[in-house]
This record gives structure tokens, sequence and C-alpha cells, in this order.
């Protein structure tokens, strides 16, 4: 399944492994041990990610600060972990082992937020798993993480060595994007399709569920290929076979690297009337700024609305994040804002077990429905986020620029 997915699972079933065998503090245990909790964050803090999760985090600060730094009779801390590797400030797996590892070992936690990456936290939730630790992320997307759909060899059961239930996504994970995409090859008209992937694990799950849901739409999927996209690649047989096809729109999964522009670059050259559609981990300002004219025929489907798309709550919670933090706030701190928020409910609703690991768990997915200041969603029991609608965006002088929102839901 490529060098990367074998590295990431080997260092996750590691973990695990010590984790079961007593390698990790806190396996098994259920009560924190008294009135002091912690809640640990793992977060790219250096790197292109660097500016989301500075959002994040003090959008969990400011959530907590709010409370007062309790609930109840219970005092929680905040800390935040990075996982970026401080010299190429991309993710670092033995980093976020050993945070996941350092948020295990602390007998006070009864919370994780986190991570960002999918690949990520196929690394960490092992370990925080193992723990009986409540773990939420503000995105991570993989299917594999939450469902059997499309997903690995034995997931999601292998992310859980302890049997039950622990991680939930606030965002809308692939499931949501692949109904997003076939919404949008709706509304574009489009008939036929060939489908593209960069040969990820993470994200090719997403590439294969959107051929299939397009193809139950009535969308032709006339070729599906994993393709290397790494700087430099030559792309000539690619686009011959795309511009043969007769395809009318080409949809791509994987991240927004040079390499990946250069193909989109290369398509729109060979034909200018195809569409280009990309997933969520393309929305990159990097990205859109290298696609010269191909990006004219750009969408990027993305969890992130326009903040006219939100409730009222969370303009007032941007408001006090410009007050606190001296500077403007965007929909990532009101995702920190809600991951933190979430788990103090949880922590809320157990009353006097409120340090209770397992009892905090229960009650965080009790909680089907969430009025919150991303809206209003609903936590299924496998941890995946049901949300209403998802966005589009288009490349608007060079730039990632929300174009519109897409309802999810029967076509």
């Amino acid at each position: 399944m490529g060098a990367r997915w074998l590295c990431l699972a080997a260092l996750a079933a590691l973990g695990a492994s010590a984790a079961g065998c007593g390698g990790v503090g806190g396996a098994g245990a259920s009560e924190t041990g008294g009135n002091q909790l912690a809640v640990y964050s793992s977060l790219p803090l250096q790197g292109p990610m660097a500016g989301i999760s500075a959002e994040i985090v003090n959008g969990e600060k400011l959530a907590l600060a709010q409370a007062g730094g309790h609930v109840g009779p219970f005092s929680v801390a905040y800390v935040s972990l990075d996982d970026a590797d401080p010299k190429s400030g991309k993710l670092d797996p033995g980093a976020t082992a050993t945070d996941a590892k350092i948020a295990a070992q602390d007998t006070t936690t009864i919370a994780y937020l986190g991570d960002y990456d999918s690949a990520a936290t196929a690394v960490s939730l092992p370990l925080i798993n193992a723990a009986g630790i409540l773990q939420v992320s503000p995105a991570s997307p993989y299917v594999g993480l939450t469902s059997t759909l499309d997903a690995g060899q034995d997931e999601p059961q292998r992310f859980y060595p302890t049997g039950v239930q622990t991680f939930a996504r606030l965002q809308g994970g692939d499931p949501a994007q692949a109904a997003a995409q076939v919404r949008l090859l709706r509304l574009l008209g489009v008939r036929r399709l060939y489908v593209i992937d960069d040969q990820d694990p993470f994200v090719m799950p997403l590439a294969r569920m959107v051929s299939a849901q397009a193809e139950s739409a009535g969308v032709r999927v006339l070729g599906h290929d994993s393709i290397a996209t790494t700087a430099g690649s030559v792309f000539t047989g690619e686009v011959k076979k795309v511009a043969a096809s007769g395809a009318q729109a080409v949809f791509f999964a994987g991240s927004g690297g040079p390499g990946a522009a250069a193909l989109w670059r290369a398509l729109h050259a060979a034909d200018s009337r195809l569409l280009l559609l990309g997933s969520s981990e393309m929305v990159d300002d990097g990205f859109a700024a290298r696609l010269g004219a191909a990006a004219e025929s750009a969408y990027l489907t993305t969890p992130i609305l326009s903040l006219a798309y939100y409730p009222a709550a969370a303009a007032r919670v941007l408001a006090d994040y410009r007050r606190r933090f001296g500077r403007s706030g965007s929909v990532y701190a009101l995702y920190g804002y809600e991951a933190m928020s979430a788990v103090l409910e949880a922590i809320r609703r157990a009353g006097r077990r409120g340090n209770d690991r397992r009892a905090v768990i229960d009650h965080f997915f009790a909680a089907r429905s969430h009025g919150s200041v991303v809206g209003r969603f609903s936590i299924q029991r496998d941890g995946e986020a049901e949300v209403p609608r998802y966005g589009v965006d288009r490349v608007v002088g060079g730039r990632a620029t929300f174009y519109r929102p897409l309802p999810l839901g029967a076509y």
C-alpha cells in the first residue's frame, strides 16, 4: 500500500503493542484520580499548516477560558503539543507518537484534541484508545478511522485495541466529501468523469467512493488511475488517456503539491473545456497560485464554508477571539472552539464522574445532535460527523475562494 502507509502502520502497531503491555501509562485506568483534569492538543504548529493550527489552538484556549478553566468541581488544564518536523514543517509520525504517549501517560488526561491529518491520527489513535481517552479531531477525514467502507485491511478495528469507540471528528469525513463531489457533478451537468488519485492510501478510498457514487447517480466513470504526482513527474501519457476518453471532468484525489498543479495545467492545456475537480487537501493557496490558466476550470470541495453560513454564535465567538488574541480568527478557530466545548460539555454531563474517562466518552457520544458555533451536526456512534452541507471553492486571483455550499442528502 506504499512506503508511507507501511511506516505509519508499523509505528501505530508498535505504539499500541507498547500500550497494551504497560508501555503507555493509563491503559485500563478509568478515573483520572482527582479533580485536576488535562486536555491535550496535537497539531502541526510549524510549516504550511502553522497558521491554521494556531487558530485551532487559540479557539480551544478561548473555549476553556470562557468556562473559567473549570467544569463543576473539576479544574481543567490545557497542553498544546506539536506533531510537525521542526526542519520540514511536515507531519512527523515520530513526533505524533510522542505526543500521544505523553498524553496517555498523564493520569490526569481526560481528552485528546487532534490530529488534523488522517495519517497522524492513524498513529495517535491506537495509543490514545489503549489508554481509554476520548479523542476529538477537527478534521482527519479518512474513512478507515470510523468505517469499513472502502477502508484498509482490519480497519477501523486495528485503530481501537480496547474495542471501544473513542474517536470522533467534527468535520464531515470522506463519505460527506464523496457525496459533495457527486452533488457538484450533477450541478455542473457532468455525465462523463475520469478519476485520478495520487497513490496516497489515505485519499484512495475517497477516489473509490466518488467513482461508485457517481455511477449510482448516473455519471459514467470512464477510468480510474493511480499515479505518482511528485515534483518533476511527466504526465503526457495520462493526459492523452483522459483526452481520448471523452471525459467532461476529472476528479483528482490527492495533495496539492507542485506535481498535482503540473498535471492540472497539462490537462487544461490539452482540453480547456475539461472541468478539474479536486479534494479538500488541495484547498491550499500554494496549489491555487500554481494553476495558471487551469484555475478557470478548477473546483475544490471543502468542509470550510464562508462565515455567513454559520450561526450567529460564530460571529460572537470570533469577536471574543479578536479581543483576546488581538487578531482576527477564521472558521478554523471555530472548530478548535467546538472541539474543546464538546469535551467540556461531556465532562459536565458526566457530573460527579467527570474524571472518569469512560463516562466522559459515553456522554460525548450520547449527545448525538450538536447545536454549535459550526452549525448543527450529529456525531454518529462510529465517530463520523453527519453534516447537512459541504462547500466548494473556486480559484480567484491565485487563491482558493469560497464559491457556494452544497446540501447533502438525496440527489
